[in-house]
């Protein structure tokens, strides 16, 4: 066990591990990853899934596939990755949205064709990475163009919940779901909103420069462009399907 107690120190004593990490641990072998399993450490694996929405800046879609184990497009989605510079590891979907000449640039074991209809690209895209072992999903290029498909990706926060923490970016937020308290530590003056997907209640905020105490939130702006007053600022809710809305910027009240 002198492997895996050389690397409980590398992590410093955090019971989780870095998968991407583990590729260049020398003279690693499926034998010793069976071990760090056993050992009680959790194999951390960071996803990216690129939709088939509007496309955030280049620096932002860079950012977060420099940190990617895995990175997934979701049919269309290929098209702002490739785009960008970014090789998707694979593309999943009904594929109907990729172009033959992108299709035949690709390795074909890259392709994952679903074709039933009961789920969107999106989700089918979630689904292979959290196969593929993802603990963490962050998603790009889901929000913009239509409405119905916009609020329609903002639900898979709601839908995955519990199976793997899921992030949704853009330009402006950083989106998820408080799934019973989530710690904001973020400079003063970073806008928060928080959106009520139904009722929710028991909505307690700390560390806000407008803070709630045992609110029931609904579908309303009453929790909109609120900012962070103190550092870490948390919320938690009893009951219901809260989304947080972090801002990427500080803007300060007087």
């Amino acid at each position: 066990m002198v492997f895996i107690a050389s690397l409980q120190s590398v992590v410093s004593g955090q019971p989780y591990v870095r998968r991407r990490d583990l590729w260049t641990w020398p003279g690693l072998t499926g034998a010793s990853l069976a071990r760090i399993r056993l050992s009680g450490l959790t194999v951390a694996m960071r996803a990216l899934v690129v939709a088939n929405g509007e496309p955030p800046s280049g620096d932002l879609l860079h950012r977060l596939a420099e940190t990617a184990d895995l990175i997934v497009a979701a049919d269309g989605g290929a098209i702002i990755a490739l785009d960008a510079g970014i090789t998707p590891d694979a593309v999943v979907g009904d594929l109907d949205s990729l172009p033959a000449r992108l299709a035949l640039s690709l390795p074909p074991e890259r392709l994952h064709r679903v074709s039933e209809l009961d789920t969107t690209d999106l989700q089918k895209a979630i689904t292979f990475a959290i196969a593929r072992g993802a603990t963490q999903v962050d998603i790009a290029a889901a929000g913009g163009g239509r409405a119905d498909h916009a609020l329609a990706n903002l639900s898979v926060l709601v839908t995955f919940r519990g199976r793997t923490g899921i992030r949704i970016h853009d330009d402006l937020f950083e989106i998820s779901l408080v799934d019973g308290m989530a710690t904001i530590d973020a400079p003063p003056g970073t806008l928060i909103s928080l959106v009520a997907i139904g009722p929710c209640e028991g909505v307690t905020t700390s560390g806000m420069r407008w803070d709630l105490y045992d609110f029931t939130l609904t579908f309303s702006p009453r929790g909109v462009h609120n900012e962070v007053a103190d550092t870490p600022a948390t919320i938690s809710v009893r009951t219901g399907d809260l989304l947080l809305f972090r801002g990427r910027w500080v803007e300060r009240h007087a």
